[in-house]
C-alpha cells in the first residue's frame, strides 16, 4: 500500500494548476463555444477571464490534463458527456425557494382565474429549473391557489444543465438548500429522510408528481410543443444573453404562450422586453394580448 500524500504535496499539486495560463485566444474559444451551445455571452473582461479560468481549471484536474489546450482538444473530439460537463461548469446556478416572492403572490391570484377561463389543465413551464427550488415553489403555489383542483396544474421544468436537472428531478435537499422556504410549507410539502447517516428534505409526491423534468436548450431555433402554456417562468436567464439572443428567446417564449397567459422574468430583466404582444402588468410580469 502506498503512503498517503502529504498535505504539502497536495498543495503543491494545486499550485501547479494555478500556474497554468489561460491565453486570450483560448478564452475566446471557450467563450464562443459556450455562446454557441447555450447563448451565454462572455465578452473578454477580467471578471469573465477569471470565471472561465477558475471553472475550467477544475476540469483539468478531473481529467488529469496539464493545459487548457488539452481540454479544448477533448472538446473538439466531441461527446455528449463532455458537452454536459462544459455547460455545467460555466453555468451559474443561483436559486432558492420563493426567490423574488412577489411573482408567487401574483401566481396565487392568477391561477384560479386561469382555471376558470381555460377549464382544462393549466400548463406551466419553468424553463430554467436549476436545482429545482423554483419549480417546486411553483408547484406549492399551485396547490395553495387551486385547492382540491391542484391536479389541474401540469408543470414542465427544463434546464440545459443536465447535472442540476438530475438533482431537481430527485427533489432532495440539504438543510442549507431549504433557505427561503417557510416552516408551514416545509412541513406540508417536504419530508425528512436519511441517507448515509445524514438527514435531507425530500419533496412529497403531491408536488413532485405535478412536475415533468426534461432537458431543453433555449437556443433551440424554434420551440415546438404540442400545446401552448398558460404561465411561463423564465427568470434570471436573459441577463446572460446578448440583445439578439434575448429577442429571439422572447419571441419564441411568446409564441409558446396562450393568449391571456403570463410570462414571468427576473426582476433585473424587465427592460429586455420589447414585444407588441406582451403587456406589462407588474414587476417583470407580462400578459400575452
Amino acid at each position: 500500500m502506498s503512503a498517503p500524500k502529504k498535505t504539502s504535496d497536495i498543495v503543491s499539486a494545486l499550485n501547479d494548476f494555478e500556474d497554468i495560463k489561460l491565453t486570450d485566444k483560448m478564452f475566446g474559444k471557450f467563450a464562443e463555444h459556450m455562446y454557441t451551445l447555450a447563448g451565454v455571452d462572455l465578452p473578454l473582461t477580467p471578471k469573465n477571464h477569471a470565471l472561465i479560468r477558475n471553472r475550467i481549471v477544475k476540469l483539468l484536474r478531473r481529467h488529469s490534463l496539464k493545459s487548457y489546450e488539452e481540454y479544448w482538444a477533448m472538446i473538439e473530439r466531441g461527446g455528449a458527456e463532455l458537452t454536459s460537463e462544459f455547460i455545467s461548469a460555466l453555468t451559474t446556478n443561483m436559486t432558492s425557494f420563493y426567490r423574488e416572492s412577489n411573482h408567487f403572490d401574483f401566481l396565487t391570484g392568477a391561477l384560479p382565474e386561469l382555471s376558470k377561463k381555460f377549464g382544462s389543465d393549466i400548463r406551466l413551464w419553468c424553463c430554467a429549473a436549476s436545482t429545482g427550488q423554483e419549480p417546486y415553489t411553483i408547484a406549492m403555489t399551485a396547490c395553495e391557489a387551486l385547492g382540491d383542483q391542484y391536479k389541474k396544474a401540469r408543470l414542465l421544468a427544463t434546464d440545459i444543465d443536465l447535472q442540476v436537472l438530475k438533482k431537481a428531478s430527485i427533489g432532495t435537499y440539504e438543510e442549507r438548500e431549504m433557505q427561503g422556504l417557510p416552516p408551514a410549507q416545509r412541513s406540508k410539502y417536504f419530508e425528512k429522510v436519511k441517507a448515509q447517516g445524514e438527514e435531507f428534505w425530500r419533496a412529497k409526491d403531491q408536488i413532485h408528481n405535478m412536475i415533468r423534468f426534461a432537458p431543453f436548450n433555449l437556443m433551440t431555433p424554434k420551440y415546438e410543443f404540442q400545446h401552448q402554456f398558460h404561465v411561463i417562468f423564465c427568470r434570471n436567464v436573459l441577463i446572460y444573453f446578448d440583445e439578439a439572443t434575448t429577442k429571439k428567446v422572447i419571441d419564441n417564449l411568446t409564441a409558446c404562450l396562450a393568449p391571456g397567459g403570463y410570462l414571468v422574468l427576473g426582476h433585473s430583466e424587465s427592460g429586455n422586453v420589447k414585444h407588441t404582444h406582451l403587456k406589462p402588468l407588474s414587476r417583470a410580469v407580462y400578459q400575452k394580448i
